[in-house]
C-alpha cells in the first residue's frame, strides 16, 4: 500500500473499532438494565481471555459493491495500491470473470492488527457462495468457497387469489419461485391473460437451508396448474432427467414442455387491447383493425423474441415508433412496436435465441401510454398470437419411456399429497 493509502486503511479501522466498542457499550447498557434477569450468572473471564477477546490478531471491515462500481473502486476505497489491485484482480480471475461483479456483492476485509496489512478478503457472492483471497508469501491466492446446505424436498398446494405472486406469498414462499413456477408453464399458459381467482397450482420443490436458515430454491420437481377461466383445463409438468444426463420438464404424456413460441414476450404484464379486427383507435377515435396484442408495462420492461429466428427489421416508422421484426421457422413472424430503445448490438440479419432481448418497453409511434405492441404473421397473415395453437415439443427418447413414467408417477404422488393431508407435506428421501 501507499503511505496515503495506509493512512486511509487505519483511518477506516480506527473508526470502526471506535464504533465497535460504542456499541458494545450501548448493549451491554441494555442488558444490565431490560434483560439482567433472564441472564444466567456465568463466572467473569480471565485476564488472558479477556485480551484475546477484545483484541484479536485479525479485524474484519464490511463494504459492499454499489452501483456503477468496479473491484477497482472498493479495493482503493479501502486503502489498497494500484498494484495490489491488480495483484487481486489477477487472484481473483482464476475462480470467476471480475466483470461478473455486481452491485451488492459484499466484501469483508480482515487486517493484521500488528503489521496493519491486509490479510484476507472475503467476497459475499450469494447465499450459497463465496469466494476467499488470501495473502501469503507467494502473493495473492484465491479459492471458491460453497456453503454446506441441507436440502429439504416440500410439496405444496394452494387456491390462486388475486394472482400467482400474491398467492404464492401466502403460502410463505418467495418471488423467485413464483417465477420458476411461471416459467414452466411459459409455452402454454399466460398467467396475466388467462389466470383466474379459484384456479389451484401445486407444486414439489426443494428448498435450501444454511445452519437452519432457509437461503433459497433448488429444483422445481412438479408443477400443476389447474385453470378454471372457460373450462377445465389441467397443466402438469415433471423434470426428468434420463440416463444420458438430459434434463428437461415433461407433460404427462412425456412431451417436452418447451415448444418453438412462448405464449408471450413479457413477463407478467397484462393485456391492455387485444387482437380485433374492429377496435375503436384511441387515438384516431375510428374502428380500425388492431391485429396484435398490447401488454401493458412500463417503460424499460424486458422484450423477448418469443422464438429461435433471424430479425429481418430494426426500423422506425410513424405508426409504431421503434419497431424489430423476427422471421422465425414453420412461416412465421413477430414484430414488437413502441419500443423505447432496441437491444444493445442488435441488427438486421442477427440470429436470436427465444426469450434472448430483443428490446424494451416505451411508447415510441402513436402511443397513448408506454406498452408492448406485439403481432404475429403466420404465412403472411395477421393471427391472433393469444389463441394459436402451436406444434409440441420434442418426446422423452423412446428407450427411457419406462424409467420416465416411473419418475412421473413417484412426483405425481408427491403432487397429491398436501391435498390429502390439507396441508404443506415435507417430502423424505427424493
Amino acid at each position: 500500500m501507499t503511505r496515503g493509502s495506509e493512512r486511509q486503511a487505519w483511518s477506516n479501522l480506527a473508526l470502526w473499532m471506535l464504533l465497535s466498542v460504542a456499541s458494545w457499550a450501548v448493549v451491554a447498557g441494555w442488558l444490565s438494565v431490560s434483560h439482567i434477569g433472564e441472564l444466567p450468572a456465568v463466572a467473569p473471564p480471565r485476564a488472558a481471555d479477556r485480551a484475546d477477546s477484545l483484541f484479536p490478531a485479525t479485524t474484519g471491515i464490511p463494504d459492499r459493491l454499489r452501483r456503477d462500481e468496479t473491484l477497482s473502486t472498493v479495493l482503493t476505497r479501502n486503502g489498497f495500491s494500484s498494484t495490489d489491485v491488480y495483484e487481486i484482480a489477477r487472484a481473483l480471475s482464476a475462480v470467476m470473470d471480475v466483470r461478473h461483479l455486481r452491485a451488492g456483492d459484499e466484501f469483508e476485509f480482515h487486517y493484521d492488527l500488528a503489521s496493519g496489512a491486509a490479510s484476507r478478503i472475503q467476497i459475499h457472492r450469494t447465499a450459497l457462495r463465496q469466494i476467499a483471497l488470501t495473502r501469503s508469501k507467494l502473493g495473492w491466492q484465491s479459492e471458491s468457497e460453497e456453503v454446506e446446505l441441507t436440502r429439504r424436498t416440500v410439496s405444496l398446494t394452494s387456491v390462486l387469489v388475486d394472482n400467482l405472486f400474491a398467492s404464492m406469498s401466502r403460502l410463505g414462499e418467495g418471488a423467485a419461485l413464483t417465477i420458476a413456477f411461471a416459467k414452466v408453464f411459459a409455452w402454454d399458459f399466460d398467467f396475466h391473460t388467462e389466470s383466474r381467482n379459484g384456479d389451484r397450482f401445486s407444486l414439489v420443490v426443494e428448498k435450501l437451508y444454511h445452519e437452519g436458515e432457509f437461503v433459497g430454491y433448488g429444483e422445481l420437481r412438479a408443477a400443476s396448474y389447474v385453470s378454471y377461466s372457460s373450462k377445465e383445463r389441467v397443466f402438469s409438468a415433471f423434470l426428468y432427467e434420463d440416463p444420458a444426463g438430459n434434463r428437461d420438464y415433461y407433460d404427462p404424456e412425456g412431451k417436452s414442455m418447451r415448444k418453438a413460441f412462448l405464449r408471450a414476450p413479457l413477463d407478467f404484464e397484462r393485456i391492455s387491447s387485444g387482437f380485433s379486427r374492429s377496435r375503436l383507435h384511441p387515438i384516431h377515435k375510428r374502428r380500425m383493425p388492431h391485429l396484435g396484442v398490447d401488454y401493458a408495462a412500463r417503460s424499460g420492461t424486458p422484450v423477448y423474441s418469443v422464438a429461435a429466428g433471424v430479425v429481418t427489421g430494426r426500423n422506425f416508422t410513424k405508426g409504431g415508433g421503434n419497431t424489430v421484426t423476427v422471421r422465425h421457422a414453420m412461416g412465421y413472424m413477430t414484430k414488437y412496436l413502441h419500443l423505447s430503445r432496441f437491444a444493445r448490438g442488435l441488427a438486421v440479419g442477427q440470429r436470436v435465441e427465444q426469450k434472448e432481448v430483443i428490446g424494451y418497453v416505451g411508447m415510441t409511434g402513436s402511443a397513448t401510454g408506454p406498452h408492448l405492441d406485439f403481432r404475429l404473421i403466420h404465412h403472411g397473415k395477421a393471427v391472433n398470437p393469444v389463441t394459436q395453437i402451436f406444434p409440441p415439443g420434442p418426446p422423452v427418447p423412446g428407450e427411457y419411456r419406462a424409467d420416465f413414467e416411473s419418475r412421473k408417477e413417484q412426483l405425481a404422488r408427491q403432487l397429491e399429497a398436501p391435498r390429502r393431508a390439507g396441508r404443506a407435506v415435507a417430502i423424505d428421501g427424493s
